[in-house]
């Protein structure tokens, strides 16, 4: 099937963040994608929203927790029903990291742990967000995208979905898993057309910091989702 969308679908960012996941709204809404955006806060996607007007797109808020499955599948269900079929799932919830000049974070405070302190509770927290989230959003959406034989699913993570970092080993075991699933799932539904992409993220992402600028990382997705010619691309490795 061509690349390219003959009438954009809606896309679905789920994890929707002031930062990451403003500005893949942004870039896929100027495209003419209608928007929903997904999150627990109410209050912080009413804030997204606003300033996505302010630059001519319009998206709609589904609050939600993605560690809560009913939920979730419900804010999506409800999202298709008003904007139409979701062809494009944007997955990338994650803690919310300090990018500030010279600040380290508190990884321990951000619920990160390092390898020999790491146990199965440890886990639990990043798989359910990480991963639990992504296999309950990719249900919700992928029986319309199979049926359409048109879709995109598109998983961001980070450095440790790649490569170890310490004292963040937790969510290095559910990243890697996260990125091993999409990749087993890429290949199955290659010839559904229906595209799986990954996106690890090796650098601070900062407003106008070059590659790690939110807005470059956005377009790169959105290239990446247009060309659909692999399943992975890297920044900041």
């Amino acid at each position: 099937m061509s690349s390219a969308y003959s009438t954009p679908s809606t896309i679905a960012v789920v994890g929707a963040g002031r930062s990451m996941g403003r500005s893949i709204a942004l870039r896929f809404g100027t495209a003419g994608h209608p928007v929903a955006l997904i999150s627990r806060s109410g209050e912080k996607l009413r804030g997204i929203i606003e300033s996505l007007a302010a630059e001519g797109v319009t998206a709609h808020a589904y609050p939600a927790d993605v560690t809560d499955g009913e939920g979730l599948t419900a804010a999506l269900d409800t999202a298709a029903g008003e904007l139409g079929r979701i062809g494009v799932l944007a997955y990338s919830p994650a803690p919310v990291f300090p990018n500030v000049a010279g600040e380290v974070p508190d990884l321990k405070a951000l619920g990160f742990t390092a390898a020999a302190e790491t146990t199965a509770e440890s886990v639990r927290p990043m798989f359910d967000m990480l991963v639990g989230g992504a296999l309950t959003a990719a249900a919700a959406v992928l029986p319309a995208m199979r049926e359409a034989r048109d879709g995109a699913l598109l998983f961001t993570t980070g450095t440790t979905a790649i490569a170890p970092i310490p004292g963040m080993s937790n969510s290095g075991i559910a990243l890697a898993g996260l990125r091993s699933w999409a990749r087993g799932l890429h290949d199955d539904l290659a010839g559904e057309g229906v595209y799986v992409g990954h996106l690890s993220i090796g650098l601070p992402i900062v407003p106008g910091s070059g590659d790690g600028d939110p807005d470059a990382l956005a377009d790169r997705w959105y290239r990446l989702a247009q060309a659909r010619d692999t399943f992975e691309t890297t920044v900041g490795f």
